[in-house]
């Protein structure tokens, strides 16, 4: 099981300190199932889009994700430590991967346990070209008796971000194998933090990376269980890339709102009276009707709104049914509800008001009481004539 240590660092490693400055890493505990038999690590890797420094699941490169599966108990563990640039990876960094078995079980990989067949160094490329990976798993068989993980590097010539079978480096191929099954083990965890710019990172933002053996059993890394800390420097920004064509020219926008309507003319001279037509035969005389109810009016002040868009009068007709004296909410007649509006002009030329089938004009604002009375007394003849046929 702690091979599986090994694995979850060579993904992170690939997967993040040879991708591009933007890419990020999301690691996720994978339960047993088709992907892994006995449970394990889902890696996912993408770029950063948003920038806001997480992988979101729109931003995951399908192709690249990986699952780092559990597998039989052993004692190899494994050791990532920088490389100086005067070291094997001169002239530039990198990292360095010792492998070895764990035989006095401290936890540590010691100078006299590291195998150094098993000795691998990840050096960093030239600048301008990104270093790429492609991690895909191993079958059973010649290269890995139980099968495993296939890692393949190299840099990324052509800039798609991917790594095409011409830029592999077949020199830097790695195979990480699964052991023998034997008992289930703990599992190996591992925590990714955001790194601020400082003493472990001196030129830029970049990632801790913490991992051990989930040796209490609670699915967390606990601070207790850390066994190996890395930190993950993102790289200096590169030249500016030359400036792209001119699109081409968008679609024409939409019309923009109507404007406000313009200042009320001036009235047109009155046109000339008509012939007046022949009077009508008389009709006979119908039943005499019964006392109604006295008939009320209500005038109220009416707001600037959809009724009157300058604000008016509001006049409201109705039979005193309950013979209170008083015009209730109940016995007003839908029917014969008129509303005086004020004109758009009437701050300049006094009170203009207006309703369906008449209109009252003033040259005074001062007469507003005169034609408000005027109004009322129209509209009470037109309600008794009504009531008066309906009967």
């Amino acid at each position: 099981m702690k091979k599986l240590t090994f694995i979850i660092f060579l993904s992170f490693l690939f997967a993040t300190a040879l991708s591009a400055a933007d890419m990020v890493v999301r690691v996720s505990e994978e339960n047993p199932g088709s992907n892994c038999t006995y449970g394990g690590m889902k890696i996912e890797v993408g770029s950063d889009d948003n920038g806001n420094t997480e992988l979101d699941n729109i931003e995951v490169d399908q192709e690249k994700t990986t699952y780092v599966c559990n597998g039989a108990n052993s004692r190899e563990i494994v050791s990532v430590t920088d490389e100086p640039e005067n070291g094997m990876c001169s002239p530039r960094k990198g990292v360095k991967i010792e492998i070895g078995n764990d035989t006095n079980g401290n936890g540590t990989l010691e100078e006299g346990e590291v195998n150094p067949a098993k000795t691998r160094y990840i050096c960093d490329g030239a600048d301008g070209k990104n270093a790429v990976s492609k991690i895909s798993e191993e079958s059973a068989g010649g290269t890995c008796t139980y099968g495993g993980v296939k890692i393949e590097v190299g840099i990324d010539e052509n800039g798609n971000g991917t790594l095409d079978e011409e830029e592999i480096d077949n020199s830097q191929t790695k195979y990480v194998c699964k052991g023998a099954d034997g008992e289930d083990g703990k599992n190996a965890l591992a925590k990714v933090s955001d790194e601020p710019k400082g003493d472990n990172c001196p030129n830029s933002t970049g990632i801790k990376i913490e991992t051990g053996i989930d040796t209490n059993g609670n699915g967390e890394l606990d601070q207790g269980e850390v066994a190996d800390t890395q930190y993950i420097c993102n790289g200096k920004n590169g030249a500016q890339g030359a400036q792209g064509d001119k699109g081409d020219k968008g679609e024409p926008g939409k019309n923009g709102a109507d404007g406000e309507d313009g200042a009320q003319g001036e009235k047109g001279d009155q046109g000339p009276k008509g012939d007046q037509g022949e009077q009508g035969a008389t009709g006979a005389t119908g039943e005499p009707g019964k006392n109604g109810a006295a008939s009320l009016v209500s005038v109220v002040e009416e707001p600037k709104g959809e009724n009157c868009a300058a604000g008016g009068k509001k006049i409201e007709v109705g039979f005193d049914a309950n013979g209170n004296g008083t015009l209730d909410e109940e016995e007003i007649d839908p029917e014969t509800v008129y509303y005086v509006c004020n004109g758009r002009d009437a701050e300049e030329a006094g009170l203009t008001s207006s309703s369906t089938g008449c209109s009252v004009s003033a040259v005074d604002g001062n007469d507003d009481a005169f034609l408000l009375f005027f109004a009322v007394i129209a509209m009470m003849g037109a309600f008794v004539a009504v009531r008066f046929a309906r009967r």
